[in-house]
């Protein structure tokens, strides 16, 4: 997962582009980067880390730039190239499924990679960049993109004309913004909020659009088909106050809430969720079913989110540490506990007993989508289909190992009616559909 933003002003625009990548650190936390184009050149400085960390006020106030692109993302990016079309710095949110194929064509083209520490773990962005820059411009390169890989994505890229901004298949959001002369592309609009940026439009998926002074000029819309929107941005990864594709993440997410009390009622004493992903979930389920709403763990404001890192001991070692339960509200009640989904159970069996110990009466459980069967095409958390739990045992036998007096799951038509999307318009892969 990446978070990708751009921006171009008339006038310096470091202080915008620092809070709008900022505002996408919720996609991922390994590395930060950002990429400015001054009066002369292309400069790009990645770190390890989080961005605030990585870049202090000292080191902003020596960046100076205004056309500019900065990424949140699980590798080190945004990536340099240079080709006969001049200068280019990538920032690229998505996946390749046929990445070896692609790296395998490159090199008995002769192209050669260098300054990696391990010569066969290429990124996606450094691939993605050397099959853009092997064409005669950004929307060539894009097209050639297309007709080679399997996956989908979204992009930024900071060339000598400007910024172009495209979107693939349309998993990976991508959304357009202005104000007072400045324009700005982010993954989500979350970003637009605290620096006063008013939402265009999305881009539409096989759109190529250019951003410089002028303004936002649509390049090419590519033909692409069929075309997918990315589910699980709703439900779980997008920011509650981000809106995608004309669709609100926090009144969806309420939505989903509301179905699942609608379908699966339970008397209970509390709904409280898993936080923070279960939140509006939970408040929904709460407004429906008339029953108070309490959060009987506090997510402890200094972890991260555990669906981000890269390696599953690192994903369990911080959902085992970022909550807190509170006894107050746990002893005697019968508590329904919502989240947004079950991938291998291990984090919930362990919040389960934790409750149980605690005095919890009874647990049950809601989940805002239907029982995950693979891992997920489209992004590179889930590693294999065998880490699904519901790809290994029914839901009864599932309630029965997580030890809870009750559990459901979303379905697919509780998504759709969420959402405002037909099935045929969202990615339902990681389900089965």
């Amino acid at each position: 997962m990446s978070g990708i933003f751009g921006i171009v002003s008339k006038e310096d625009c470091i202080d915008d582009l620092f809070l709008g990548t900022h505002y996408l650190q919720h996609r991922a936390q390994d590395f930060c980067g950002l990429a400015i184009r001054d009066e002369k050149n292309l400069k790009n400085y990645t770190h390890k880390g989080l961005l605030k960390h990585q870049f202090t006020r000292e080191d902003l106030e020596n960046i100076k730039g205004n056309y500019a692109i900065g990424c949140v993302s699980s590798e080190r990016q945004p990536v340099s190239e240079l080709s006969r079309c001049g200068g280019m710095i990538l920032g690229y949110d998505g996946n390749l499924i046929n990445y070896e194929e692609l790296k395998n064509n490159l090199l008995k083209e002769r192209v050669s990679f260098s300054g990696y520490h391990n010569p066969e773990e290429i990124s996606d962005a450094v691939l993605i960049s050397k099959i853009i820059s092997k064409e005669i411009n950004f929307e060539k390169g894009i097209e050639k993109l297309v007709e080679s890989m399997q996956g989908d994505f979204s992009i930024v890229s900071l060339t000598g004309d400007g910024i172009y901004a495209t979107r693939g298949w349309g998993r990976k959001p991508l959304i357009l913004g202005k104000k007072d002369g400045s324009y700005a592309v982010s993954s989500e609009s979350n970003s637009f909020i605290n620096i006063h940026f008013k939402i265009l439009k999305d881009v539409e998926p096989g759109e190529i659009v250019l951003l410089n002074n002028e303004g936002i000029h649509t390049i090419n819309k590519l033909n692409l088909s069929p075309i997918r929107f990315g589910t699980f941005e709703w439900i779980y990864t997008a920011y509650p106050t981000s809106i995608i594709d004309g669709k609100s993440v926090k009144k969806i997410r309420k939505k989903i809430g509301r179905n699942l009390a609608k379908r699966y009622p339970v008397n209970a004493d509390i709904v409280s969720p898993v936080p923070n992903s279960g939140r509006w979930h939970a408040k929904g389920f709460s407004e429906e079913s008339g029953i108070d709403y309490d959060e009987v763990f506090s997510r402890y404001d200094y972890s991260d989110r555990s669906y981000t890192p890269g390696e599953q001991y690192l994903r369990d070692l911080e959902a085992e540490t970022k909550l807190i339960p509170d006894e107050d509200s746990i002893n005697g009640k019968r508590i329904i506990l919502v989240d947004d989904s079950i991938v291998r159970g291990t984090q919930m069996l362990n919040r389960v007993l934790a409750l149980k110990e605690l005095g919890a009466k009874e647990v049950h459980v809601r989940i805002a989508c239907p029982p995950l069967m693979a891992a997920c095409k489209y992004g590179q958390t889930t590693k294999k289909d065998e880490d699904c739990l519901a790809r290994r045992m029914p839901v009864r036998e599932i309630q029965e190992k997580l030890k809870l007096d009750s559990l459901e799951y979303a379905t697919i038509e509780d998504l759709e009616e969420a959402i405002g999307f037909s099935r045929d318009k969202l990615c339902l892969d990681c389900w089965g559909f």
